[in-house]
């Protein structure tokens, strides 16, 4: 189990990587985000992207997915308040390889909640060329796994 305490500022973890196929794409794009080249190779190559492109919320669920089973699943997360940045950097095609990774930015005890703290974490995916094409920003609450005075005391040694 994975507590606030183990999300020290500055720590990056690697959450995996994950091949899109074609169909994929489609089958995405058909239930969540019908747009035209996402969802037929003919018309997209007719479009600015030149050939079928995932859609962006299509990259960022697989991420979502990649952090969720890597860091979140079995760790004290409380949940989230919200994203505050999402930037989709570049067209993910049929084949592509996202590799996702989520660092930490800042981790601060919550001033009002004792026994948890909040972690802002900058979340990535590289494709197998190594271009960013994903970004988000969010916020988590995490329970600690130390008394509250010792999860402060942990902080103040870090910084």
């Amino acid at each position: 189990m994975r507590y606030f305490e183990h999300f020290p500022a500055g720590a990056t973890h690697e959450l995996g990587a994950t091949r899109l196929t074609s169909e994929d794409i489609i089958g995405y794009a058909r239930a969540w985000d019908p747009m035209p080249f996402h969802l037929d190779p003919e018309a997209a190559r007719r479009s600015a992207f030149g050939g079928l492109v995932a859609s962006g919320w299509h990259t960022g669920a697989v991420i979502m997915g990649q952090f969720v089973r890597t860091l979140l699943a079995d760790s004290a997360c409380q949940g989230s308040y919200g994203m505050d940045e999402v930037r989709f950097l570049g067209p993910v095609r049929p084949g592509d390889e996202l590799r996702g990774r989520a660092t930490v930015e800042e981790a601060a005890p919550h001033p009002r909640r004792p026994g948890t703290g909040t972690i802002r974490f900058l979340v990535e995916a590289d494709n197998q060329e190594g271009a960013t094409v994903y970004r988000m920003r969010t916020r988590l609450l995490f329970a600690c796994g130390q008394p509250a005075d010792a999860a402060q005391d942990a902080v103040s040694l870090r910084s």
